[in-house]
């Protein structure tokens, strides 16, 4: 008789826990997928693997907590993930086990046994409805901004690195770091000149965790994939949280005071006092991100970027055949030259929404990129998961 995977896998872990010292809570397959790690470039080590994959996920909102030591259990080239420990948002669990669910039902999972790293991120941080649902944005802008008292004070960004035109924004009111949220106004129009018009609203609060959320609106009100590109260059959450990375950023480009709002010197005392408080607040936290050491948020970064963009050889590992076989099947793919960010990950890449169907296997559809809007978003969660009460294991 065949016994599940899952069944398998939990009996595993059941004997891992149980010969510790300290009692561990009993483990639902629900919490658990495996990852499989492909290496995408020589220096590429497990402890770098390891450290994308804590700081992915607490920009998903996982707590990480410094004694949840069992978060990720490692054998080989696969990881296995107990999202439970990892301390996610109990009204978010619902929506991670009907992902994980669909994970572990897919063909690739099946075949390989795990689902590709990279995948996991593309379908988590890079996909703009999963990432509301798993980190428990509120799904409509009114309901997510009377979370917090807005003061009347606003700033006004006239000179935008982000924005095409002028940028209106919001502070909420803080004395403590649990109150701390942003408003971006997106829109047409001059702030000075009275005709400014908000066609999009960026909310940037944070989460129990220490770690930003990003939620984008759209006029009617309710979360959209990404910002208009017409309006602002602001793109997808992933985007937000590579340029912001776990910091609030000052006026920086802004130098035309606009009477009324703050000046850029009053703002950047706003931004500065608010990141005190955030510093102090993660300074308390038990957990296993040390935010002290930004840069390894890179190592993120090269999880999903990696495998949106691979190279020949990192497919023939992903995909477990010979080079040559790799290079037959890629043969007439257009191929993307490598440059600007990260030229170490290739010189020579492929698009990976082309290529994914050159696979061995079936593949879950992932959006053509992690950062930029395009034609395809995937939904894999559905509705009724969404900031739901959790389920019993």
């Amino acid at each position: 008789m065949r016994i599940p995977r899952l069944q398998i896998l939990s009996a595993v872990w059941i004997c891992i826990v149980v010969s510790c010292a300290d009692p561990v809570p009993a483990v639902a397959p629900a919490d658990l997928v495996q990852l499989r790690w492909t290496r995408a470039y020589d220096a590429e080590s497990r402890a770098d693997v390891n450290t994308g994959l804590l700081w992915g996920l607490s920009f998903l909102g996982a707590e990480l907590a410094g004694d949840a030591r069992d978060v990720l259990v490692w054998q080989d080239d696969t990881v296995t993930l107990n999202i439970a420990r990892a301390g996610v948002a109990p009204e978010t669990l619902p929506a991670w086990r009907a992902l994980l669910a669909v994970l572990r039902d897919s063909e690739e999972y099946r075949v390989m046994g795990a689902v590709d790293i990279g995948r996991f991120f593309m379908l988590t941080l890079g996909s703009s409805k999963h990432y509301f649902a798993l980190t428990g944005a509120r799904p409509t802008y009114q309901e997510a901004r009377t979370q917090y008292r807005f003061g009347a004070k606003t700033g006004a960004i006239i000179e935008s690195g982000v924005a095409r035109e002028h940028r209106l924004i919001e502070l909420a009111d803080a004395p403590q770091a649990g109150a701390i949220a942003f408003v971006a106004h997106e829109g047409p129009g001059s702030i000075p000149g009275g005709t400014f018009e908000s066609h999009e609203f960026e909310l940037l609060d944070f989460m129990h965790n220490g770690q930003l959320r990003v939620a984008l609106y759209g006029r009617d009100g309710r979360l959209k994939s990404a910002a208009d590109p017409a309006l602002t260059g602001a793109g997808k959450p992933a985007k937000c949280l590579w340029c912001h990375e776990i910091r609030l950023l000052p006026a920086m480009n802004n130098h035309t005071e606009s009477p009324g709002h703050y000046t850029t010197a009053e703002f950047d005392a706003e931004i500065a006092r608010r990141m005190t408080l955030i510093e102090t607040r993660r300074a308390a936290l038990d957990s296993q991100i040390d935010f002290s050491r930004l840069e390894d948020h890179r190592f993120l970064e090269y999880l999903y970027l990696s495998f949106a963009e691979p190279t020949l050889e990192r497919l023939a590992r992903e995909w477990k055949v010979a080079p040559t076989e790799a290079a037959r099947r890629l043969a007439g793919q257009r191929v993307i030259h490598g440059g600007g960010e990260f030229k170490f990950l290739g010189e020579v890449r492929y698009s990976r929404e082309e290529i994914d169907a050159l696979a061995p296997y079936a593949t879950l559809r992932v959006p053509a990129n992690p950062r930029e809007p395009g034609v395809y978003e995937p939904d894999l969660i559905g509705v009724a998961h969404r900031n739901t009460p959790p389920a019993s294991p």
